[in-house]
């Protein structure tokens, strides 16, 4: 019975240390998106002038590839999800 219920608690403590390890990686991605949006915004630094505002058009530049590429996949996804569907009616 000790060697079930020591079993017992022992996953759950993997499990917790699991849970945990995701948790600090979510809250990881979180700061380093927050962090790029603080450097889009100037992050309050003065005098920055020009370079701040290139910086700026550039990382647009680069939010709307990504945006494209978002597009492009959910556009794929989508024809394919009809493709089977189509599949499934026949």
């Amino acid at each position: 019975m000790k060697k079930i219920i020591l079993a017992g608690l022992v996953s759950a403590l993997i499990l917790s240390g699991a849970a945990l390890a995701d948790q600090v990686r979510e809250q990881e991605k979180g700061s380093s998106m927050s962090g790029m949006m603080q450097q889009m915004m100037g992050g309050g630094k003065a005098g920055e002038g020009m370079g701040g505002m290139g910086d700026m058009m550039g990382m647009m530049g680069q939010m709307t590839k990504m945006m494209d590429q978002c597009t492009a996949m959910m556009g794929s996804s989508q024809s394919e999800a009809q493709g089977t569907k189509e599949g499934q009616q026949k």
